[in-house]
């Protein structure tokens, strides 16, 4: 029996609408809540890291293998490799590949490339966070961190908190601040404002939502930052002071074993240094889209949310795009098995 497998570059992915982000919230939404059904396998993230004297530090590959229900039916993994690095070499930072199964027989369906994918699906993952659990009428918005994770978790922000007027982003180059807003001005019609890293606390002090979306090893954002009624997404590493996590009145996670085992943002140090423990979890993020717990309750909750990301978020995008391929004749078919 002969067996072919679907191959879609670059171009095809992003024609397909990998970078849709109407339809990524809606995928990413339904692996969380197909997660806390229980409808869904996502085994812990495989994280390989080597050689930081030679590769520089945070340089490492992570696969992400899972399978989802519901209308996806589909397993497949995720193998993305990533290095701060890249970028002074031209490259991404991080660079994905995605390979989807066949949930009967196993056999590989499609191969595709996962970088556009990867990059929607965490903005997605802090849109829905935004949708339940920031303010109804959030005004202002601070990002910190000028790459390519602050595009898609604006992006994400301006469709599910369209009454945001109030844009801030900071970057420890100035540069690279002043040139994303005015890059994302002029995509979004906004009017954003760069600002120093030393000039950032006021900003956030009367932002209604926060978002870290960096490399940063040593915290940038202390307990004094957060006011009342303010939602801090975590998107990044060590960003936030274990006081500005614990000032908090609600501590909610995409998942939270996977942030535990990830072991690489805040809240995690913070476990390990047995400063909380798993009751110092409000929910996971499938609980609250379900309607098993409350999202934000009030206008002055302090909520923090750290979604370290699953494969099976990029598996429901991959998923989508793959059918659309084969609805549309796009791509490379390879034979596989004869």
């Amino acid at each position: 029996m002969q067996w072919k497998i679907l191959y879609l570059d670059q171009r095809d992915v992003k024609a397909l609408g990998a970078e849709d982000m109407k339809h990524a919230l809606v995928d990413v939404e339904a692996a969380m809540s197909l997660g806390e059904k229980k409808d869904a396998l996502h085994p812990i993230k495989g994280v390989m890291e080597w050689d930081p004297d030679r590769y520089g530090p945070a340089n490492r590959i992570n696969s992400m293998p899972g399978f989802l229900g519901g209308e996806y039916q589909m397993a497949g993994i995720k193998w993305i490799g990533s290095n701060p690095q890249n970028v002074a070499k031209g490259f991404p930072r991080a660079s994905a590949l995605t390979i989807l199964n066949d949930p009967d027989n196993k056999l590989p369906l499609c191969i595709l490339d996962g970088t556009s994918i990867s990059a929607a699906r965490t903005g997605a993952s802090g849109g829905v966070g935004i949708k339940y659990l920031a303010k109804k009428d959030a005004k202002s918005l601070v990002l910190v961190g000028a790459g390519a994770q602050s595009r898609t978790q604006l992006e994400a922000a301006l469709l599910t908190r369209p009454s945001l007027q109030e844009f801030y982003v900071a970057d420890i180059v100035l540069d690279r601040a002043q040139a994303f807003a005015a890059e994302m001005n002029k995509k979004h019609s906004i009017q954003m404002t760069a600002v120093a890293m030393d000039a950032l606390k006021p900003c956030c002090q009367k932002a209604d939502i926060i978002i870290t979306a960096t490399v940063a090893t040593d915290p940038i954002l202390d307990a004094d930052w957060l006011s009342p009624g303010v939602l801090y997404i975590q998107i990044g590493g060590y960003e936030a002071t274990y006081d500005a996590v614990l000032k908090a009145d609600k501590r909610v996670c995409d998942e939270w074993v996977h942030v535990l085992h990830r072991n690489a943002t805040t809240i995690a140090y913070m476990h390990h240094d047995g400063v909380i423990d798993d009751s110092g979890i409000y929910a996971d993020l499938g609980e609250i889209c379900n309607g098993k717990k409350p999202g934000r309750e009030t206008d002055e909750e302090i909520i923090y949310y750290n979604p370290v990301g699953m494969g099976n978020e990029d598996i429901a995008i991959a998923t989508r795009l793959y059918r659309k391929a084969k609805a549309e004749n796009v791509g490379l078919w390879l034979n596989y098995w004869y």
